[in-house]
């Protein structure tokens, strides 16, 4: 009997371990953070998979992490409270892993000012298209969860709706999205056009005297 009950605080204190250590959780409160991607939210408590239901929280925006619980973190991100847990994928990565992916040092708008701009709506949008790079589908969708998408070099990757319905979205040879499937799919389906190049300066007439 006594073993059992050993057995079982164990267990219990396991259970209670914190996400971090005191010190590095510290070091996460002590910068500002941006989120990796648009991250979707109906009453602030989130999964790791990142239904794409409920308000959508753009992605760079700046974060704060208030607090960490066992597979748990809390933070503000641009004024949201968000409560984010570790459900799918504590398998497949640890809880800091986890956390370094959804927050990260240098905001991601930066780069994304670069992509053509029907890219740049789509992200905005929560969208994904044909013709987006996996960088800039991660940035529109956020991660997909390693339990059924192990590695990004995957030619599908799969992603929730919500708690029951899936979608996924495949790439082609050359790194492209090629194809996005399920009725719930944030996605036109329609490929991605480049922008138009810039009109020449037509050349200076000079005046005659």
């Amino acid at each position: 009997m006594r073993r059992v009950v050993i057995v079982l605080g164990i267990m219990a204190m396991a259970g209670c371990k914190p996400a971090l250590s005191p010190q590095v959780l510290q070091s996460y409160q002590a910068r500002t953070l941006y989120t990796c991607c648009n991250i979707h939210s109906e009453t602030g408590f989130i999964y790791d998979a990142n239904y794409c239901v409920g308000t959508l929280i753009p992605f760079g925006s700046p974060a704060k992490v208030e607090s960490a619980e066992r597979k748990t973190v809390t933070f503000d991100a641009g004024g949201t409270k968000l409560h984010v847990q570790q459900y799918y994928t504590e398998q497949q990565q640890s809880f800091q892993q986890f956390l370094d992916k959804l927050l990260v040092p240098d905001d991601p708008k930066l780069t994304a000012a670069h992509f053509p701009r029907a890219v740049q709506a789509a992200i905005k949008d929560g969208r994904v298209e044909k013709g987006m790079t996996r960088e800039q589908v991660l940035m529109s969708l956020g991660y997909p969860p390693m339990h059924r998408t192990p590695s990004l070099d995957a030619t599908t990757w799969t992603y929730w709706y919500n708690s029951w319905v899936t979608y996924d979205v495949a790439f082609g040879d050359d790194g492209l999205v090629s194809q996005v499937t399920g009725n719930s799919a944030p996605t036109r389906n329609e490929p991605i056009k480049p922008d138009a190049p810039p009109r020449a300066a037509e050349p200076v007439k000079k005046r005659h005297r």
